[in-house]
C-alpha cells in the first residue's frame, strides 16, 4: 500500500506541475500608435520636431534671401538643392524621434511584461478578434511611459554655403 501513495503522491505533483504550465499568462495588446502619439515622451517627440522644423526653415528663408538676387534659372536650382537637403534632414530627425521614443515604450511594457508574468506582448492593431477589452493593457503601459522623459538630439545647425566657392 505505502508504494501505491508515492505513485499517487508523484501523479499529483507531475499534474501539479503541468497545471502550472499551462496557466502560463494570456497575451494582452498595446496601442502602440496611442501611446506613441499620447504619451509625454511622444509629446516631447512633437516639440522636438517642431523645433526643428523652425531651425530648418529658417535655414531655407536664409538661403533665399542669399540668393534672392541670382537669376531664376541658377535660384530655382540653388532652392530646390537646398529644399531637398533640408526635407532629407527632417526625415533623419523624424526617424530619430520615433526611434527614442519606440525605444522607451518598448522598454517599459518588457518591463511591466516581466514583472506580470506576461508571455506575449502585440500591438492592438494585429488583433483579429478577442475580448479587446480584457486584452487592451494600453492605458497601463501609458501611465509607466508617461513617467519617463526622452533624451533627443540637438537642434540641427543650417549652415548656407556659398555656391560659387
Amino acid at each position: 500500500m505505502r508504494n501505491v501513495s508515492v505513485l499517487f503522491l508523484s501523479a499529483a505533483i507531475t499534474v501539479l506541475s503541468s497545471s502550472i504550465c499551462l496557466a502560463a499568462p494570456e497575451v494582452v495588446s498595446v496601442d502602440m500608435q496611442r501611446i506613441m502619439v499620447e504619451s509625454k515622451p511622444g509629446k516631447q517627440a512633437a516639440e522636438h520636431l517642431k523645433k526643428v522644423q523652425q531651425v530648418l526653415q529658417k535655414g531655407f528663408d536664409e538661403l533665399r534671401e542669399k540668393h534672392a538676387k541670382a537669376p531664376e534659372a541658377e535660384r530655382n536650382k540653388i532652392y530646390a538643392e537646398g529644399l531637398a537637403v533640408l526635407n532629407r534632414q527632417m526625415d533623419v530627425e523624424r526617424q530619430a524621434a520615433t526611434q527614442a521614443v519606440h525605444a522607451v515604450v518598448v522598454e517599459e511594457i518588457e518591463t511591466w511584461r516581466r514583472k506580470n508574468g506576461v508571455l506575449l506582448v502585440i500591438p492592438r492593431n494585429v488583433v483579429i478578434t478577442g475580448d479587446f477589452n480584457k486584452a487592451d493593457y494600453t492605458n497601463t503601459i501609458l501611465s509607466a511611459v508617461n513617467r519617463r522623459t526622452v533624451k533627443f538630439a540637438d537642434l540641427p545647425r543650417v549652415t548656407i554655403k556659398d555656391a560659387k566657392k
